[in-house]
C-alpha cells in the first residue's frame, strides 16, 4: 500500500471531475484498457470525482469523445507538480536540498538509547555502559555499527547477570531489552485460605481446583459467605484454596433518553490537505485555504518515509476533511426502550466482573416526562463473584470427652 502510494506521489496525480451520462461506460472502458483510476465518488450534483495518474490523462481523450464526456481536472498532487513550482523558486530549491541534506545527516547517528528489562539485578545506566563499550552510544553513526545479532552476542559477553538482550535500530533510536537470569523457580503458594463471595447473588456454577465447595446450585449466598474452603478433615488441616463460582447477580439502572435528538450524515463532499511533519510537527505542502464547511469530520492517515530498515524522522499526513449534515431524529417509545437497554445493559457491565454476560433484562417502570423518557431496568449478570480471602487455621478441636472408649 505505501509503495503504490510512493509512486503515484512519484509519476504525480490529478483530481479529475467528469460530466456526462456515459461516465460509467467510460471507466469500464479505461479499465479494460489498463487505465488505473481510484477514489472514484459521485457528487450531489451528478458528476463523478476521481484520481488519476498525471500521464494517463491523455489516453482518455479519445474514450471521452466517444462517450463526449466533459473533464475538468482538479488538484495536483506528485513531485513533478512540486518540482515545477519548485523551479519557479530556485532559493527555496536550493534550501530545501540543504535542508534534507542535513536531515540526512542528523538521520544518520543515534540519539537516544532506551533500556527496558533491568529492574533487579542490573541497573538501566550498567546496561548502556556495556552497550556503550560495544558501540551504542549517543552520537554514533548508525551505518558503522554491526549487525543486531553480533551487537546482542557482544552484550550478553558482557553482561553475564542476563540470559537474553534484544537489540532494535529504531530510526535514531536503539532499544535495548535484557532478561535477567533467574536464580530458582518460584513455589507454588501454600498460605491457607478461602474462597468467598464478593456480592449477592444465586449460585448457578462452580469449579473447584483446590479446597471444598461448601455452597449448592441454586443457593443465594450473601458477600463475604465461605464458597470454597481451604479447611478439610474437620479442621485437622488446611489448604491454599483456588477455583471459581458463579453466579446471578442483579444490578437495577435508571436511564432518562430524549425523545428528539441529532445525527451527522457525511454529504460526500471532501476537501484535502497534505503536509510533512518533523518530528511530530505539521507543516502544510498542499491544499491551502479555509474549509469550507460548517460541521466536518476530520480523518488523517501518517505514512512513514523510509528506505529499507532506515526510518526518516519525516512523515508524510494526508487529511481528509468530510462535510456532515445534521439531522434532527425524533424517536418513538420503543425505539428508546431498546436504546435505554443498551445503555443499561453496558452500566451493568461495567460493574460486572471480567468475562460477566447480561443474561435478562427486566423493564419495571417506563414514563413520558418533558420530552424524554426515563426507565428502570433490572439486568440479571452471570458473573464470577469469587475471591480468595487467606485466613489462620485454628488449633485442631479436642476429642469428646464423653466417647465411648474401646473395650479393653
Amino acid at each position: 500500500m505505501l509503495g503504490r502510494w510512493f509512486v503515484d506521489f512519484w509519476k504525480g496525480t490529478v483530481v479529475v471531475t467528469m460530466r456526462g451520462d456515459r461516465v460509467p461506460e467510460l471507466l469500464n472502458a479505461a479499465t479494460g484498457q489498463g487505465i488505473p483510476i481510484w477514489e472514484i465518488s459521485r457528487l450531489k450534483n451528478g458528476d463523478y470525482r476521481m484520481m488519476i495518474n498525471r500521464h494517463d490523462i491523455h489516453r482518455l481523450r479519445p474514450l471521452m469523445r466517444r462517450s463526449q464526456i466533459k473533464l475538468r481536472l482538479g488538484r495536483k498532487i506528485g513531485v513533478p507538480f512540486l518540482l515545477w513550482r519548485a523551479w519557479r523558486r530556485k532559493f527555496f530549491l536550493a534550501g530545501a536540498l540543504t535542508f534534507l541534506v542535513s536531515l540526512y545527516m542528523l538521520s544518520s547517528v543515534i540519539w537516544s538509547v532506551e533500556v527496558e528489562g533491568a529492574e533487579k539485578r542490573l541497573s538501566p545506566e550498567s546496561v548502556e555502559q556495556a552497550a556503550a563499550e560495544i558501540g551504542i552510544k549517543k552520537w554514533a553513526w548508525i551505518g558503522h555499527l554491526p549487525d543486531t545479532d553480533e551487537l546482542q552476542s557482544k552484550l550478553q559477553d558482557k553482561l553475564p547477570q542476563i540470559t537474553f538482550a534484544g537489540v532494535q535500530i529504531q530510526g535514531t533510536k536503539v532499544k535495548i531489552q535484557v532478561v535477567e537470569k533467574v536464580e530458582g523457580v518460584t513455589p507454588q503458594p501454600t498460605a491457607p485460605q478461602h474462597i468467598v463471595a464478593t456480592k449477592k447473588g444465586t449460585v448457578r456454577d462452580y469449579a473447584v481446583h483446590r479446597g471444598k465447595i461448601t455452597v449448592a446450585r441454586g443457593e443465594l449466598v450473601q458477600p463475604g459467605q465461605v464458597l470454597i474452603s481451604g479447611t478439610l478433615a474437620e479442621g485437622k488441616s488446611s489448604v491454599h484454596a483456588t477455583g471459581e463460582v458463579w453466579a446471578a447477580v442483579y444490578y437495577p439502572s435508571k436511564v432518562v433518553m430524549p425523545l428528539t435528538t441529532t445525527r451527522k450524515e457525511l454529504t460526500g463532499e471532501t476537501v484535502e490537505k497534505h503536509f510533512l511533519t518533523f518530528w511530530g510537527k505539521p507543516i502544510q505542502i498542499w491544499g491551502y485555504g479555509k474549509i469550507p464547511y460548517a460541521e466536518f469530520e476530520e480523518e488523517a492517515e501518517d505514512k512513514v518515509l523510509k528506505i529499507r530498515d532506515f526510518v526518516f524522522p519525516i512523515q508524510y499526513r494526508h487529511t481528509v476533511y468530510r462535510e456532515v449534515e445534521i439531522e434532527k431524529m425524533t424517536w418513538t417509545e420503543e425505539q428508546a426502550t431498546e436504546q435505554a437497554k443498551e445503555l443499561a445493559k453496558a452500566d451493568a457491565l461495567s460493574k460486572a466482573g471480567q468475562d460477566a454476560k447480561v443474561e435478562e433484562q427486566i423493564l419495571l417502570r417506563s414514563q413520558t416526562k418533558d420530552g424524554k423518557l426515563e426507565v428502570e431496568i433490572v439486568n440479571r449478570v452471570l458473573e464470577n463473584i469469587s475471591k480468595p480471602v487467606p485466613f489462620t487455621p485454628g488449633p485442631p478441636a479436642d476429642p469428646d470427652p464423653n466417647a465411648t472408649k474401646p473395650a479393653p
